[in-house]
């Protein structure tokens, strides 16, 4: 049997902070009490620090199969848990895609021996797999793509998005880009493609808003849940506002949170995503749609590629930043600086996740539930460095960016898997569990 006490810390929840102490006895959470009497076990004295349930990433790309010279199931839970996460969903644009169940299935093996965060999975929504959509079980929801990405998982038949709706019983994340308004804008903006910028004219507002706007068309008519992923600019805000209801969650990303369109000037590809980056008037309207509870979930969309390949042409580098290592560190910064608070902060990264995708035991800290949970420094100011990731990709667009207030222990399942210097390998995430 392991014990562990985490005395004299400050619990965050949704709705406050209150100094507790915890028990944790064998990977569970076994008491919260006022002053725990424990003594001979592993006690950890957190004076000053703030105790939030394990972080959950329900958006990121580990490139497993297929893309393991950008990331792995071992690197990339290495960088969650650095950075506070210790749940990751993972997204079905591998290669082979994960739109059959075989190929789930080597997925979850490869990550059960490389994981040392928990790990589920979305699956794939294709041309040709509905039966398998209809079929698969243990999955956090299905992905559609209604605009190209990275990967060839395309869905832009509309008569085929709607017999999705009607006939697959789960919850829909949604890629939501217009491809006929893409190709059309590709062709407009085709001499000047050497400016990275004109990323955000071809994926304009527009066609984010036109995709956004059909998905939520659909999801009212059929009462389907869907969840909008990395939604980006005003417009899309202001069609999600009309439609929103117990089916319609959303997700913002830190990099649209945190970059506009000017960044483009220093940044060049490292700030190339899908969608793009946008305006700061889109930007500010996100931080607001935080506050008014219209962003549900911030998730990374933690999408590595190799540095030589983002430094190539615009045309030709591909779209996706790194971001498991930086979230929880820029969110922590974001409330020293007044623009979040801290029960927000795991409303949004912790409770609201596990809630929508129906993950068990997680995403709040409560006896019975999983010891997932993350320990951080108000106070600790450090420089983000590319040389100081685990992530395989080893850069970040936040490089050189000074933030207050640092995840200092992780853990996973009861066990320490981060101490603020060092993570430790040995540990084994779990698949987690999906209500239905």
């Amino acid at each position: 049997m392991t014990k562990v006490v985490l005395k004299n810390g400050s619990l965050v929840t949704k709705d406050g902070v209150e100094k507790k102490d915890i028990v944790i006895e064998d990977g569970k959470i076994k008491e919260i009490v006022d002053k725990s009497p424990e003594k001979g076990k592993e006690v950890v004295d957190l004076k000053g620090k703030y105790i939030l349930p394990g972080l959950i990433d329900s958006h990121v790309h580990f490139r497993t199969p297929g893309g393991e010279v950008k990331e792995d199931f071992m690197t990339g839970s290495r960088a969650a848990a650095s950075g506070g996460i210790t749940t990751v969903l993972d997204m079905p644009n591998t290669t082979p895609a994960t739109t059959n169940l075989q190929v789930l299935e080597d997925k979850i093996k490869i990550a059960s021996k490389q994981s040392i965060v928990n790990f589920g999975f979305h699956f794939g929504a294709s041309i040709d797999n509905l039966e398998d959509m209809k079929r698969v079980k243990g999955v956090g929801s299905v992905k559609i793509y209604m605009g190209s990405s990275t990967g060839n998982l395309l869905v832009d038949d509309n008569r085929y998005l709607e017999e999705m709706f009607k006939e697959v019983p789960k919850l829909f994340t949604i890629h939501a880009e217009d491809e006929e308004l893409m190709k059309k804008n590709m062709e407009e903006f085709s001499t000047n493609l050497e400016d990275p910028a004109v990323h955000s004219d071809i994926r304009s507002q527009q066609v984010a808003y036109n995709a956004v706007k059909a998905a939520l068309h659909l999801s009212k008519k059929y009462e389907h849940p869907v969840h909008i992923c990395h939604v980006s600019s005003q417009m899309e805000l202001d069609v999600i506002k009309k439609f929103k209801d117990k089916n319609v969650t959303c997700e913002a990303t830190p990099h649209h949170l945190f970059f506009t369109i000017k960044d483009y000037a220093d940044k060049g590809n490292l700030v190339k995503m899908n969608p793009p980056i946008r305006s700061q008037e889109d930007q500010d309207a996100l931080w607001q749609a935080i506050d008014e509870g219209v962003v549900d979930v911030i998730g990374t969309d933690h999408a590595p590629h190799l540095l030589d390949e983002k430094l190539k042409r615009y045309i030709e580098a591909p779209s996706g930043v790194p971001g498991v290592e930086t979230m929880l560190p820029l969110l922590l910064d974001a409330v020293n600086n007044g623009r979040l608070n801290l029960s927000k902060l795991v409303e949004l990264t912790s409770y609201t996740p596990a809630k929508i995708f129906k993950i068990k035991n997680k995403g709040e800290i409560k006896e019975g539930y999983d010891a997932d949970i993350t320990v951080v420094d108000m106070e600790q100011e450090m420089k983000v460095e590319n040389k100081k990731l685990f992530s395989k990709c080893r850069w970040t667009p936040f490089n050189g960016w000074k933030l207050k207030g640092w995840p200092v222990m992780t853990y996973v399942n009861g066990v320490l898997v981060w101490d603020g210097k060092r993570v430790y390998e040995d540990v084994k995430g779990k698949e987690v569990e999906f209500g239905e």
